[in-house]
C-alpha cells in the first residue's frame, strides 16, 4: 500500500478574500516525534501595502490554497493570512472580521474542518497540530 501524507485547503467565501496573502507551511513528523519533513505552500496576489482598488483578473473569486505533505504521521501546521491592501473605510460594521475555512484529510479521509475568523486589519496567524489518527 502506498503511503500517503496531509491535504491542506485554505478558503474564504468573503467577496474581498482577494485583499489577502495566503501562506501554508508545517513540519512533518514520524510516530517518533523526528521531523522527517517540512512543505510550504503560498497563493501571493500582491506585495504587501499594494491598496489595490480592486480584484485582480487573473486571481479568480473562489480562490484556495492547497497543501499536500509527504507521507508523515503527524503534522505541526501554520497558515498565515495576511493583508496585502486594507479596508477602503475604517467604518466598524462595514470591517467586521469574515470567516475562512481549513479542511485537513489524509489518505482521502477528512480529518478536520475549522471555521476561524479573520480581522480584515491584521488577518491571521494560526497554529495547527494535526495527526492523522484524529
Amino acid at each position: 500500500m502506498k503511503e500517503q501524507g496531509f491535504k491542506i485547503e485554505l478558503k474564504s467565501r468573503y467577496d474581498e478574500w482577494w485583499r489577502y496573502n495566503a501562506d501554508l507551511m508545517c513540519g512533518c513528523f514520524d510516530v517518533d516525534d523526528n521531523r522527517i519533513g517540512f512543505a510550504s505552500t503560498a497563493s501571493d496576489v500582491a506585495d504587501v501595502g499594494s491598496n489595490l482598488k480592486a480584484r485582480p483578473a487573473e486571481i479568480p473569486a473562489s480562490r484556495s490554497v492547497t497543501l499536500e505533505t509527504p507521507p508523515c504521521d503527524h503534522l505541526v501546521l501554520y497558515v498565515y493570512i495576511i493583508p496585502h491592501t486594507l479596508p477602503a473605510g475604517n467604518d466598524i460594521d462595514s470591517t467586521r472580521s469574515f470567516e475562512a475555512e481549513i479542511r485537513i484529510s489524509y489518505a482521502g479521509r477528512l480529518l478536520r474542518t475549522e471555521k476561524r475568523m479573520i480581522n480584515q486589519w491584521s488577518g491571521a496567524s494560526i497554529e495547527m497540530k494535526v495527526a492523522h489518527g484524529e
